[in-house]
């Protein structure tokens, strides 16, 4: 039971009791006002309990749009036999400031910012002073995992998406070196997105763009890109293959899907091999905690061999003293002990002690990486697929 226009689509879902509405619900006469309306009563007259209206893919609703849901709604206070649960994004600038306003009419009107609360991480992954962690490790992995991006299909002339880009370095890197027609970055988090944008602007690339998005519900039409990544994401989210159907949902048949994720259980050093291993074995813990999975590097051929992807390959990048800068290295290993130590401890609630053992095994790889004669890795699992053409 839809409701298809050019511009939008209302779907519903009987299962879940839900209407979704997605494209841009840009109404022109009374004729449209009165078609959602009727819509929406038609079903309302058919359900018991809770009525949901999701909003997560509407891109832009006018004047006229919201007057058909003002008007749904003061039916439902009338008939008062349901709850109305309204469910926005906050990726969508117009969904903050115009839905709420249906909460002022009827007091059964719910309503939930989905992805203010996206995952358990979000408030420090997602906070602007994460930025510099990032750049740190890109400086280290783009040497290694550029030319694994050009093994696993990424050409020039493709039109890529990065899902989850960050702040934007790999996805520039990508547009500057590997030369794709096109490529969009997506991030839920507005300090990384503009970042992005701002360096897009100071090195005057022009075949990039990024935008703020919900990894789950992206804003892109189905079948649009050549090669889509999701580099070191996966592993934060609770519910990974969440990501992975939208993934598969915006490639193209025939192209291919690239996902990268850490595997903490790599990382060894020497010679002070028991310490570092312990505080990467607790790491892991107190991440799961976290809604990370800092394994999640093992899984993913799985993943992508149960989402039914073809002729999948697999590349271990490893990162170690011996073809990363010493520097470098040792300044993301300090990014890491701040991050691991104090805020997610902080959040977590460890005592001091735990901390203190925690932060014994980053005080060791550091020792390790300085020392002419100490050796460490940080280990990393590349694995993509290709989308069946049938």
């Amino acid at each position: 039971m839809n409701l298809t226009k050019s511009t939008y689509t209302l779907i519903y879902d009987p299962l879940d009791q839900q209407v979704s509405f997605e494209g841009i619900l840009r109404l022109v006469s009374p004729n449209d006002v009165n078609e959602i309306y009727s819509y929406l009563v038609d079903i309302h007259n058919r359900i018991q309990g809770t009525f949901r209206l999701n909003f997560r893919r509407l891109r832009y609703i006018n004047a006229a749009g919201v007057k058909a849901l003002s008007l749904f709604v003061k039916y439902a206070q009338v008939k008062n036999k349901l709850t109305l649960h309204i469910i926005a994004s906050g990726v969508i600038a117009w969904s903050e400031r115009v839905l709420p306003n249906l909460c002022q009419i009827w007091d059964k009107v719910e309503y939930t910012v989905y992805d203010h609360n996206f995952y358990k991480s979000q408030e420090i992954i997602e906070d602007g002073e994460f930025i510099p962690l990032l750049r740190n490790q890109t400086r280290i992995i783009w040497p290694l995992e550029k030319e694994v991006l050009i093994k696993h299909g990424l050409k020039k002339g493709s039109r890529v998406a990065d899902i989850c880009c960050g702040c934007g370095d790999t996805p520039l890197l990508i547009s500057r070196e590997l030369q794709p027609s096109f490529l969009l970055g997506i991030d839920h988090s507005k300090a990384a997105i503009d970042y992005a944008r701002s360096s897009q602007k100071q090195f005057n690339i022009n075949n990039a763009e990024f935008q703020r998005g919900d990894a789950t519900t992206l804003m892109m039409s189905d079948n649009s890109f050549d090669f889509v990544l999701c580099r070191l994401s996966l592993q934060i989210f609770s519910q990974p293959d969440l990501i992975l159907k939208e993934l598969i949902r915006i490639t193209k048949p025939g192209g291919r899907i690239y996902t990268l994720c850490e595997e903490y259980d790599t990382i060894i050093g020497y010679p002070e091999s028991a310490t570092i291993r312990e505080t990467y074995r607790l790491a892991s813990e107190y991440g799961d905690d976290m809604g990370m999975d800092l394994r999640q590097g093992k899984k993913l051929f799985n993943m992508l061999a149960d989402a039914k992807l073809e002729d999948i390959m697999v590349d271990h990048i490893t990162v170690d003293t011996n073809n990363a800068n010493r520097e470098a290295f040792s300044k993301v290993v300090e990014s890491w002990r701040h991050f691991s130590v104090y805020t997610i401890g902080d959040s977590l609630g460890l005592t001091d002690k735990q901390k203190a053992t925690l932060k014994a095994g980053y005080d060791a790889q550091l020792r390790t990486i300085r020392s002419p004669y100490g050796y460490t890795t940080w280990g990393m699992v590349a694995c993509s697929g290709r989308k069946p053409i049938r």
